[in-house]
């Protein structure tokens, strides 16, 4: 594809899929600067265009609209990837060796924190204690994949601390051996006394966060996305304790920021949400690049680390069965400032029992004050049972689920919640046919945000629970106009037509008609964001 010279141009020569179901397949898209201002034939096209215009030839490759990334941690991205990734690391042995080795770049009492820990793929599945990182001559703090539980080594304890007489904050853990020894393992809530103590030792420095945010960014645009739904914490707490200047962060790099940003905001006082909308963080307008509209809520945790919130113990662990973080008071005064000012809800919930306490609450709350079109939102809503998708659907909430779980729990979540329980979990199929607007996300840095994985995730589910697969078009539905819907976004994102935002993302194969063996192969060749070009794959440069 040619350079542009001209400030219009119309793409054609490919497959074009609108997501638009009036007009599902065009000929051709005209834009001028950031908006579409045609679609049709090719020579309709041309004859709107008002003004000089390049011809772009998709050379038979596939134009659709931009993804959106529905549930993502930018700053948390960032910091993930200023240290340690642990993602690779296949055993306990390894695990120390590549602690051992960072070690040996940093100074002795330097703090190691290293991030993404996935031990249910080690041969021996188990997760690491303290004294298992004791190898380490190093403090060290590692964080599982799901964030929602780390582990600390005896000289990080130390350093944070942490010993046996230390309070265990409501909605965590500090866990302990059969001898009252603490095992390092640090849960949930508990994990804020670990993060207010390491913000000191790795807060990065000016031109690390400017490299860094330009880095992730470049990433996500490598990978389709146009825009992102963001959790950003303005409270303590958050990855490497910046919870309290991961606002601050976000504005300080906003410039540097490719995709559009949509911010959801963790802080346990929603009446701040009104002061941080009338800053940078909200444009105020419906094309804005930069909104801020949602509160964000937790109830529990997660199933790797065994603190999602469930009716029933884990089938691997019988004395667990998990645990809210919150109290159900606490979080429904905060979810009524917060829909009585107008903004939207989304709140955290994976267990089965969290999910039906989630939507009771928002039962609750719109019998109490009804509001028409406040799109909430469970985010992740892991398990979902039947009487559960009834009330979504009933009382308009949006299922914000993230499809590429799927492919990093599928070889041991039966383990971990017996067959029955797998039945409904990630239940996509009964979402969509229970009339339930489902949105995707990766839930990033969590896991890949790449979108095309997590197509494969709907669509084939890795054989996991095959009867809950959706179609493809259903899926391009949940990154495309659904993601839009959940951010109240439809009327300018999220399909191609006439006076939207020009977000596209053109792809080697058309993934409506490959075979689903095959999405995995699907290629990213170029993002457009806002009528601007910001990635090109180097063959089509």
């Amino acid at each position: 594809m040619q350079q542009e010279k001209f400030n219009g141009r119309v793409f054609y020569g490919g497959s074009i899929i609108t997501m638009n179901e009036s007009q599902p397949i065009i000929e051709a898209v005209g834009i001028e600067g950031e908006k579409i201002i045609a679609i049709g034939t090719l020579e309709d096209v041309k004859e709107k265009m008002s003004t000089k215009y390049d011809l772009i030839s998709l050379e038979k490759n596939c134009l659709l609209p931009g993804f959106i990334e529905s549930h993502m941690h930018l700053i948390g991205l960032m910091f993930f990837l200023l240290n340690v990734d642990l993602s690779s690391v296949q055993s306990l042995e390894e695990l120390q060796s590549t602690l051992i080795d960072t070690a040996t770049k940093k100074s002795h009492e330097e703090l190691i924190f290293g991030f993404n820990l996935k031990e249910e793929e080690f041969e021996i599945p188990i997760l690491p204690t303290r004294l298992d990182l004791d190898s380490c001559s190093n403090p060290v703090f590692i964080l599982r994949y799901d964030g929602h539980i780390g582990i600390a080594n005896s000289k990080a304890l130390l350093l944070m601390g942490i010993d046996k007489n230390t309070k265990v904050p409501d909605g965590g853990e500090i866990r302990r051996d059969k001898t009252g020894d603490l095992t390092g393992v640090i849960s949930e809530n508990a994990l804020d006394i670990v993060f207010s103590v390491a913000t000191k030792y790795l807060m990065p420095k000016r031109a690390d966060i400017k490299n860094t945010t330009i880095k992730a960014t470049k990433m996500l645009a490598e990978k389709g996305i146009t825009s992102i739904h963001s959790v950003f914490k303005y409270k303590k707490g958050g990855e490497g304790g910046l919870g309290r200047v991961e606002i601050p962060l976000y504005k300080s790099v906003q410039d540097l920021i490719l995709q559009n940003c949509y911010a959801l905001v963790d802080t346990n006082r929603p009446k701040r949400l009104t002061m941080l909308k009338k800053s940078s963080l909200d444009g105020g307008q419906i094309y804005s690049k930069f909104k801020l509209n949602t509160l964000k809520l937790f109830l529990d945790g997660s199933f790797g680390a065994k603190t999602a919130c469930m009716w029933e113990p884990f089938s691997d662990a019988p004395d667990m069965s998990g645990f809210c973080t919150t109290e159900d008071d606490v979080i429904y005064k905060k979810m009524k400032i917060a829909h009585n000012l107008g903004f939207q809800i989304v709140i955290h919930a994976i267990g089965d029992k969290a999910n039906r306490i989630a939507v009771n609450l928002y039962k609750k709350l719109l019998n109490e004050f009804p509001r028409e079109d406040h799109r909430h939102r469970i985010e992740h809503a892991s398990m979902l049972t039947e009487d559960v998708i009834k009330d979504m659907k009933e009382y308009g909430i949006i299922a914000s689920c993230q499809p590429p779980f799927i492919n990093s729990e599928y070889t041991w979540l039966e383990k971990r919640i017996g067959k029955e329980r797998c039945k409904y979990t990630y239940p996509m199929r009964s979402i969509l046919d229970g009339g339930v607007m489902l949105i995707s996300g990766s839930d990033c840095p969590i896991e890949d945000p790449n979108p095309i994985l997590g197509l494969h995730a709907l669509v084939t589910r890795n054989g996991f629970v095959p009867e809950q697969c959706i179609t493809m078009e259903e899926a391009l539905k949940t990154y495309t106009i659904n993601a839009a819907f959940g951010a109240f976004e439809d009327d300018v994102k999220g399909s191609i037509e006439v006076g939207k935002l020009a977000d596209f993302v053109i792809l080697n194969r058309n993934p409506l008609e490959i075979d689903k063996d095959h999405i995995k192969g699907i290629q990213v060749l170029e993002t457009i964001i806002r009528g601007k070009s910001v990635f090109k794959k180097d063959e089509i440069v």
